[in-house]
């Protein structure tokens, strides 16, 4: 082990750098993104990182993202500056802006970790910075943040689209198992109303129907969503059971409360107002793989699970 040295004040610039940083984001005037710096979340500072995190918005379409910005310094990665988008946070949009990011000069990209992105500020202009006043820091600091972050969004917004015309008669094929699945699932807890008219059956990212969703004495009922939800602005897509809040005001935290986890499905409360039940990674992947029939048979015992597990959690409450 290294021989360790207590340097009080440089820990205590780190505290000002923090600062600094902090009032250089909220001091940003872009085109491009808007920034909300959340500098009490959990993982701005650890044992290797000192920073923060901030939520830029894409002032066009509303993508978000979740950056970590910063200094690094764990000993086998490179150390300095940086603002990192991270995977797990980010999935909607990781892999778009790895792969579309356009270089500039106030920054350097760095893809050693597959889960990590980062775009470090260039050491000659960090030594630079550290030479200067703080009101020159903290010009530089925005003009770098800003720079990062707009690159980032730019990006993710030039992804233009592509698919095959094979890949619509798939949507409307998996459409149509919806309709089916929905009027043939069968289930001792649970039944079934598909309501055609309701026009949040399609919309610009699901599809699927909207249906009554009871236990058979019609103790409690639900107003429930069944289908496929692929928004590349956030996560998680899938194809889905739903029910939200303000569809079923009366009933909803009954359910929140009492749900309970399955091997049958992933639960997502991504947003509080929604209750989602989405089909596991490992089973669309065998549902790819299987026939029309199986398919079918598949998403009908997703679709009771999913119902089944609503409606039980209900009636406990």
């Amino acid at each position: 082990m290294e021989q360790l040295n207590i340097n009080i004040d440089s820990l205590r610039s780190m505290h000002r750098f923090g600062d600094c940083l902090e009032e250089a984001i909220k001091k940003i005037e872009s085109n491009t993104c808007d920034f909300e710096v959340k500098r009490d979340a959990r993982d701005c500072i650890g044992r290797h990182w000192y920073g923060l995190r901030v939520k830029v918005t894409d002032k066009k379409v509303g993508t978000g993202f979740y950056l970590h910005i910063g200094l690094i310094y764990f000993p086998t990665t490179r150390k300095g500056l940086m603002v990192e988008l991270d995977e797990q946070n980010n999935q909607n949009v990781y892999s778009t802006v790895v792969q579309n990011i356009q270089t500039r000069k106030e920054f350097e990209i760095n893809r050693d970790e597959k889960e990590y992105f980062k775009l470090f500020m260039p050491d000659q202009t960090f030594e630079t910075m550290l030479t200067q006043s703080k009101n020159e820091q903290i010009q530089t600091l925005k003009e770098y943040v800003q720079n990062c972050s707009e690159a980032i969004v730019e990006a993710e917004s030039n992804e233009g689209f592509s698919f095959k015309i094979e890949n619509l008669d798939n949507s409307r094929n998996l459409i149509n198992a919806f309709d089916t699945a929905l009027n043939e699932v069968n289930s001792q807890h649970s039944k079934v109303v598909v309501n055609y008219k309701d026009k949040d059956n399609f919309g610009q990212y699901a599809a699927g129907f909207r249906y009554y969703l009871s236990d058979h004495n019609e103790k409690e009922t639900y107003y429930a969503y069944f289908g496929a939800i692929y928004s590349y602005k956030k996560n998680p897509a899938g194809i889905f059971a739903e029910i939200d809040w303000f569809s079923n005001q009366s009933n909803f935290d009954k359910v929140y409360k009492n749900l309970e986890q399955s091997d049958k499905f992933s639960y997502s409360n991504n947003e509080p107002k929604f209750i989602k039940l989405f089909m596991k990674n490992e089973d669309v992947e065998k549902f790819n793989q299987s026939s029309y029939e199986q398919q079918m048979e598949q998403l009908k015992e997703f679709l009771k699970e999913c119902n089944d597990a609503m409606v039980l959690a209900g009636l406990k409450g």
